[in-house]
């Protein structure tokens, strides 16, 4: 079925209020391996429909919005799912919004590798050899999947609305294996981007062929408070509880602490957080043109040295709180320090944190916990690895006094400070 015939067949429904078509065409390239031994290459291309509809309705005086999705693949047909769907929507009752409309003024996105769409073979075996012919001693290579993907977006709209862009990803999940006589540890390694330039694997590598070494002799950390310095993956998570707070949904529910133009914390000490939402960052994972709607997002400054600017909602959030809609927040952009990384490793002890088994702020409490999988207790010239143990607080007490880094560092999603210093954390280890 072609997207115009389901577009088509939504406005001919005349229960529906308004509704939404996304057409996604992707094309993938697969490489699996068990240690240096390729075990399947598959090449997988798949086109599906994603739709959205609403419904309104009136109860006991007052109008909802009923809203239900579904996908279409295949032979599917839109009607049986239609029927489906509109019950579905009758059950939901939301506040009223209004969809994009047509003249949005998309930018251009730099989220598509031109010579990665035209042979991803050719690249799939490029990465693949970056793996295979990697050394480092001690270290054997576990198991590997690599991907190397196409896709395409068309979305359609009730409005009239048109947007289409395309993006191009490469992703590489490995697991190294490091022994001796007693022991056996592994780790695994993920690194994702939209160019094939930036995922510059050697570098990664050889970080977590060394992670791996020094697993062997780690130990928890002793329990006790600590100043502690986040690094690597976990500040793929670190801001989220300020994303959230941020965020037009908290707001229209009631539990964002952030009030425009007010600081977010109190008397800090330290240095003050400045963080920007930005769809545009070239090659990052969550730049694009349009979100799932269909509108142009905005790059926003959300907190400008520890004061909340402004907040970031999609349309449906924007409609209900009254504001311009900007789009959930993008891509994380965070301002650098005054310290050198060097400088916030001291004074000592302190903990250099760089993986754990999760770590994700609570987005209305702020509350934090996780299981240490890889960081080094530095104590004057000592360099101690440790796993095990844990980390726990509340983000408005880490704020207290925080430090970022002069050095910065690009990851999917995240653009900012090497290293971002906490200071008196409470660690439970040993």
């Amino acid at each position: 079925m072609l997207l115009s015939e389901i577009a088509d067949y939504l406005s001919s429904v005349k229960e529906l209020t308004a509704w939404e078509v996304t057409q996604l065409k992707r094309r993938e390239s697969q490489l699996y391996t068990i240690f240096q031994d390729v075990e399947n290459i598959r090449e997988v291309t798949s086109e599906e429909f994603q739709v959205k509809v609403y419904l309104t309705y009136e109860r006991d005086g007052q109008n909802f919005l009923g809203e239900s999705s579904f996908v279409l693949t295949g032979d599917d047909l839109p009607r049986p799912k239609i029927k489906s769907a509109l019950e579905m929507a009758r059950l939901i009752a939301n506040q009223p919004f209004s969809l994009p409309e047509p003249g949005q003024a998309y930018p251009a996105v730099k989220t598509f590798d031109a010579k990665v769409a035209s042979d991803p073979a050719y690249y799939l075996e490029q990465i693949h050899g970056d793996l295979i012919t990697f050394n480092y001693p001690g270290i054997k290579l576990s198991s590997s999947e690599i991907f190397v993907a196409e896709s395409i977006y068309t979305l359609l709209n009730s409005t009239g609305l048109r947007a289409g862009r395309e993006e191009t990803e490469a992703m590489v999940d490995f697991v190294f294996l490091a022994g001796n006589k007693d022991k056996e540890c592994e780790i695994e390694g993920l690194k994702r981007c939209r160019l094939y330039d930036d995922l510059n694997l050697a570098p990664t590598l050889n970080q977590y062929a060394a992670y791996a070494r020094d697993l062997l002799t780690a130990e928890p950390p002793p329990t006790g408070l600590y100043d502690v310095i986040f690094a690597e993956e976990a500040l793929d998570t670190f801001f989220n509880y300020f994303i959230a707070q941020a965020g037009g949904q908290a707001a229209y529910q009631g539990w964002s602490q952030f009030k425009e133009n007010e600081t977010i914390m109190s008397n800090p000490k330290g240095e003050r957080l400045t963080l920007i939402s930005d769809p545009f960052l070239p090659g990052s994972m969550k730049s694009k043109s349009f979100d799932e709607n269909g509108l142009a997002p905005e790059k926003v400054l959300v907190i400008e040295n520890n004061i909340f600017r402004n907040r970031t909602a999609n349309k449906r959030y924007a409609d209900y709180l009254g504001i311009k809609p900007t789009g959930d927040f993008a891509n994380v952009v965070v301002s650098p320090g005054n310290y050198s990384l060097k400088e916030l490793m001291s004074p000592s002890p302190v903990l250099h944190l760089l993986k754990f088994s999760t770590f994700e702020p609570n987005p209305v409490t702020g509350a934090f916990s996780g299981e240490i999988r890889v960081g080094y207790l530095i104590d004057g010239d000592k360099l101690v690895p440790i796993k095990g143990g844990s980390i726990s607080g509340t983000m408005s007490r880490a704020m207290q006094e925080i430090y970022f880094s002069q050095e910065t560092t690009k990851r999917e999603s995240y653009s900012g400070p090497l290293a971002v210093k906490v200071c008196n954390l409470n660690i439970a280890g040993r």
